[in-house]
């Protein structure tokens, strides 16, 4: 049964819909005013920060990258739950039955649900586009394009509208009162089976395989990373350039004083670069765990209610912690234009750019369309690979 409902119908007997009372008279203002600013700030900042992130994505050059195309996919995910879901929401917050019919009864569940395996499956795909970057760099010139990137979306796109098709069988009309003249939306709560499977179905869809497969890649990047790290704070410091080498070492800037300094310079390119993927990485791993955080607790008490270990009718505390679940589910909207603005520096300026409505400055052409997603060199080449560094530190010594 749909938390709204069944949290505040659990007040009201069925024969009550019969008497004429005033709907206002029973409501608890001190439950709904807090929600209704949670799901206020939730529409006004995710509408705002989504279309913004779709906007500077698409419009300016720097942003052409393939992990903010996918970025994108994932603001409209993001836009497809805020316009359709919180307005129905809160229209349900006033009312204890369900006046909507069941046509928006089963869709609006759908879109629910077609955002969040949206939005899991683009952080995946997300994640696996990092791995190529940064662990097979050569292989992701030709897998990870902007042509590559837009198909697999629409994959994605494809895959997210199939596999929430069994929100649309889940749900339906319940009549109640003594003379069945109102409706409750609900689960087929009498067919426990298919309710089961489709809870269990949900968490292993939207958590158990996604996350797993996120997991690994994540680790791995950062293994990567760390080690190329290590490797760096031994060939590339400062010091190494600064001290005459002992025994058979050539002394660099004595030789070769021209490419000395220009060593000295692709260094510092260098550790450039590795900060920003790193800024980037922070930044994916961030809005995963914070996808896991706002969705794990509703999907695992959606699991338990199916299988009868929590009511369905809350009351008392567990009636406010099944609204709060809802709440961060649904909040989870709002928060990756935030994770953005603090944690890209890229997306931060492009922000400026379009809410000043100023042109686009000359410098963001001059750091490559890549450059705040892959380790790239400051004229915007390609992708450096592990080989390419320890053969341009190399040249330290001889």
């Amino acid at each position: 049964m749909d938390a709204t409902e069944v949290t505040r119908s659990s007040n009201m007997e069925l024969n009550e819909f019969d008497i004429g009372i005033d709907p206002h008279s029973i409501f608890d203002w001190a439950e709904l005013i807090p929600t209704l600013i949670v799901y206020g700030f939730s529409f006004i900042l995710g509408l705002t920060g989504n279309c913004l992130i779709i906007f500077t994505t698409w419009r300016y050059r720097r942003m052409h990258s393939v992990t903010n195309l996918f970025l994108s996919s994932l603001a409209s995910s993001d836009l497809l739950l805020i316009i359709f879901c919180i307005p129905v929401k809160v229209a349900k917050l006033f009312s204890y039955t369900w006046a909507m019919g069941l046509f928006l009864c089963k869709v609006v569940h759908y879109m629910q649900n077609l955002s969040t395996i949206c939005s899991v499956l683009t952080l995946t795909a997300i994640s696996i586009e990092r791995y190529y970057a940064i662990v097979h760099p050569v292989r992701s010139k030709y897998i990870c394009t902007l042509s590559q990137a837009k198909s697999i979306i629409l994959v994605i796109w494809v895959i997210s509208i199939l596999l929430a098709i069994p929100s649309l069988i889940l749900y339906h009309l319940m009549r109640v009162g003594i003379h069945g003249e109102s409706d409750w939306c609900v689960r087929y709560s009498s067919n426990e089976a298919f309710w089961k499977f489709h809870e269990l179905y949900m968490l292993t869809v939207i958590l158990i395989i996604p996350f797993s497969i996120m997991m690994y890649s994540y680790s791995v990047i950062c293994w990567e990373v760390w080690k190329v790290m290590e490797h760096r704070k031994v060939m590339c410091n400062d010091s190494s350039l600064d001290q005459k080498p002992s025994n058979n070492l050539i002394y660099l800037d004595e030789l070769r004083p021209m490419e000395g300094k220009k060593i000295r310079s692709e260094v510092k390119n260098y550790r450039d670069d590795t900060t920003m993927v790193k800024q980037v990485i922070y930044m994916l791993v961030t809005v995963v765990v914070l996808f896991a955080i706002c969705w794990t607790p509703i999907l695992i008490d959606n699991i338990l209610t199916a299988y009868k270990v929590l009511d369905q009718q809350r009351t008392g505390f567990s009636r406010y912690m099944l609204s709060a679940f809802h709440l961060l589910s649904y909040s989870n909207s709002c928060i990756n234009p935030i994770i953005y603005g603090f944690m890209s520096k890229t997306f931060r300026e492009s922000f400026k750019v379009a809410l000043c409505c100023s042109p686009e400055k000359p410098f963001i052409h001059r750091t490559g369309s890549n450059y705040s997603m892959r380790f790239v060199s400051r004229n915007g080449s390609q992708t450096r690979t592990t080989a390419d560094v320890r053969r341009q530190e190399s040249l330290l010594i001889h």
